[in-house]
This record gives C-alpha cells, sequence and structure tokens, in this order.
C-alpha cells in the first residue's frame, strides 16, 4: 500500500504539475478558476446529472417492490463511485460495497446482484455503442487509423457474445444452469445453489424486460443519458479553454477512453484515461496545451468530486436509512424471538398442568 501510493501521488504531481508546464500552460487548478463562473456551473451540472441518469438507471433494473427510494439510490451509487476511484481494481471492490449497501437498504441479494449485473453490461454496451456511432460519423472526415478500426472490431465481438449469451438463457436456461452449477464445483468458494440462483434471476430479468419494451427502452435511455453529459462536460471544458470538438471525435474519444478506464489497473482508470484521452484529442486537431487544460480540468470534476462527495453520502447513510432499517430489523428479530420463547413457555406450561399430566396415558 506504501509503494502504491507513492505511485500514485508520482503520477498525480506529473499530471496537474509537471504535464501542464511541459505544453506551455500554468497550474491546471489556476487555469479553472479563471474560467468563467457560468462555465464551471454548467460543468459541474452536467456532471451531477451524470450521476442523477445512473441512479435513475439502477431504480429500472432492480426488481420487484421492495428497491430503496431514489434519493438512497442516488448516494449507494455515489459511494460506489467513490471506492471504485479511490480503490486499485476498484471496480470489484467498490460492487462488493455497493452490493452491501443496496442489502442493507432493503434489497433481496439476488436482485441487487442480477440488477448490478445487467447494468453494468447494458451499460458498458451502451458506451460500445457510442463508440461504434463516433466512428461511423467520422468516416471520409478524418483518417481514422487501424487502431480504431480494431476497437471498433472488439466491441462487435463484445456486442455478438452478449446477444448469444442472452440467447443462451433464454432458450437453453437448463444447459446455461448445469454450466454455471459446474463452474461453481470448480470454484473455491462458490455454491451450486446459489450459482443455479443467480443464472435463473438474470434469465428472470432479461426475460422481464423483453416483457416489457418501455422498460428496455427507458434503461437504455438513461445509460446513453448518463455517459452523453458526461462526455458533454468534456466538450464543455474543451471549448472553454479554446477547441470546439465536432460531435463523432468527442464520442470516439470519450467512449475509447471509457472502455479503457474499465481495466483493473489503477483506480477509476487515473493516468490511463489521461494518458489515452491527450493524444487522442492531440490527433484530431486539437491543441496539446489546450487538450492537457481540458482533459485534467474535466478529470477534477469527474473523477476527484466524487470522492468528498461519496464520503458525505456514505455518513448520510450510515446515520440515515441503513441506521433504521438496522433498527427495524433487529425489532423484527427480536418480535420473532420473543413470540417463540413465549410459545415455548406456554408448551411447557401446558404440559406441566395437573389436567396435562391426569390426562396424559400411562408409561409401560
Amino acid at each position: 500500500m506504501r509503494r502504491l501510493g507513492i505511485v500514485v501521488l508520482l503520477v498525480l504531481i506529473f499530471e496537474y504539475v509537471v504535464l501542464p508546464q511541459l505544453v506551455g500552460a500554468d497550474n491546471v487548478l489556476r487555469s479553472l478558476v479563471r474560467l468563467p463562473l457560468i462555465v464551471l456551473v454548467g460543468a459541474v451540472c452536467l456532471e451531477v446529472g451524470s450521476w442523477l441518469s445512473y441512479s435513475a438507471l439502477t431504480r429500472v433494473v432492480l426488481p420487484g417492490t421492495s428497491r430503496p427510494s431514489y434519493f438512497t439510490l442516488v448516494r449507494i451509487d455515489l459511494c460506489d463511485t467513490a471506492v471504485n476511484h479511490v480503490v486499485p481494481g476498484g471496480g470489484t471492490t467498490s460492487a462488493a460495497a455497493r452490493f452491501r449497501l443496496l442489502t442493507l437498504a432493503g434489497t433481496p441479494p439476488q436482485d441487487a446482484l442480477s440488477a448490478a449485473t445487467i447494468q453494468v453490461l447494458g451499460a458498458n454496451l451502451v458506451l460500445g455503442a457510442l463508440f461504434g456511432l463516433g466512428l461511423l460519423s467520422m468516416l471520409g472526415k478524418v483518417n481514422t487509423s487501424r487502431d480504431y478500426a480494431a476497437a471498433g472490431i472488439v466491441v462487435l465481438v463484445l456486442f455478438a457474445a452478449v446477444v448469444a449469451l442472452l440467447t443462451i438463457l433464454d432458450r437453453h436456461l437448463q444447459g446455461a444452469v448445469r454450466t454455471a452449477r459446474a463452474v461453481a464445483r470448480a470454484v473455491p468458494g462458490l455454491h451450486e445453489d446459489s450459482a443455479e440462483r443467480f443464472v435463473r434471476t438474470v434469465a428472470d430479468e432479461t426475460r422481464m424486460f423483453r416483457a416489457h419494451p418501455r422498460r428496455l427502452l427507458a434503461g437504455i435511455s438513461l445509460a446513453t443519458l448518463r455517459w452523453i453529459l458526461d462526455a458533454a462536460c468534456l466538450w464543455v471544458l474543451l471549448a472553454a479553454f479554446g477547441h470546439v470538438l465536432g460531435p463523432g471525435e468527442l464520442l470516439v474519444a470519450y467512449s475509447l477512453a471509457g472502455l479503457v478506464a474499465m481495466v483493473p489497473l489503477t483506480p477509476g482508470g487515473v493516468g490511463l484515461v489521461e494518458g489515452l484521452l491527450v493524444p487522442t484529442l492531440a490527433g484530431f486537431g486539437t491543441p496539446s496545451g489546450i487538450a492537457v487544460l481540458g482533459v485534467l480540468s474535466w478529470r477534477i470534476i469527474q473523477f476527484w468530486l466524487p470522492i468528498p462527495v461519496g464520503a458525505l453520502a456514505y455518513l448520510s447513510l450510515r446515520f440515515g436509512v441503513l441506521r433504521h432499517e438496522h433498527r427495524r430489523r433487529r425489532e423484527i428479530v427480536l418480535t420473532g424471538a420473543r413470540g417463540a420463547a413465549a410459545q415455548q413457555a406456554g408448551t411447557q406450561d401446558q404440559m406441566s398442568s395437573p389436567r396435562s399430566v391426569a390426562s396424559a396415558p400411562p408409561s409401560v
């Protein structure tokens, strides 16, 4: 952890102090503060809208009527984002923390797990679709290299794999269940029954979306809105520093950086996103200084701002809805225990009463 902290600190110093000076720009924070207030407020509002859209997507994919309130989901998702931006390989750890908070808020474990799987998979597919849309819009306008074509092929392969998986769950559910149980037997710590319940829950949820097209359309729209608002925040900051990026170029650069951020090497892709996004924007004609200032200013809002906000959201959950839910569950357990004790005591009194003794059959 000490070595990792030193590496992260060096990355931050290079990004926010050394790199801006290399391209002829002054400190990023100083440049960001010099922007008009309406630009900063607009960028922050776009990013907050992206957060709210993702929480609305969480509410759509959660099945049943036992889902928490929307405000609770917003705070849980902010905690998830904060953990993802702090812990190395934070996607797995933040998913576990989010699962824990959802279950503490009253969501059944299987519903929380299947909803998280559908949400992450669907949102990433939408991001891949935006990348493909950006590539199509750029055909004939700029010279797209082989790397972008290879990335487009990877996205198509992922789409095909997801379609195949959903088809298997729909038409060959029993085979998928047998495969899941076999995998659970081979992996230590996994239980066959839990793996089967998970597969069946995911199949039921995909069947539910197919049976309710409006819900599916709402999920796709919210996932798209989440990415579009985040990309718009980047576009606003680049435009504020003096370069207006085309929509196709923005979608390609942003989506490619978002896909790279999913690689669990650094917290939230710190260093990876900036290292890819800056040269990509420069390749699309953005001046190097503006690309650095725009990307690093966007990362201050998109990456660093959710960390303190997520910490405050966690405190509000701990001293709010989670505390009340814990008390309610404890009262239910205590009430059930008292009822069982009273029933057991009544049975013992009945067995020890003279009437019951007198009516008991003689022992042989």
